[in-house]
């Protein structure tokens, strides 16, 4: 029970924040990517041009902003989730 009063133990690092950075800006643009991808998909059938694309899903930019948003911060999350895990497993290993 005491372990969840004090989980952290050290500062936050340069480098934690570097790594925290760059946890968000990576799912944030493959969110980009995916998001553009589906704006354009109509493109993909005959009759379609890519370079440029001339039919959109989205008639909007938001949602390029929110859904670049959203991804980071979910992908953010889930990186961060897995490298607690990992530090936990190898805590775990060190205790045996």
């Amino acid at each position: 029970m005491m372990r969840l009063h004090r989980v952290r133990k050290t500062r936050v690092t340069r480098n934690e924040l570097i790594a925290d950075a760059i946890f968000f800006v990576v799912p944030a643009i493959l969110a980009l990517i995916a998001v553009y991808v589906f704006d354009i998909h109509w493109n993909f059938y005959p009759g379609g041009s890519l370079f440029p694309p001339t039919k959109h899903v989205f008639s909007d930019g938001w949602i390029f902003v929110s859904g670049t948003l959203f991804g980071g911060i979910v992908g953010f999350f889930l990186l961060k989730l897995m490298v607690f895990g990992i530090h936990e497993e190898e805590a775990a290993k060190k205790k045996r």
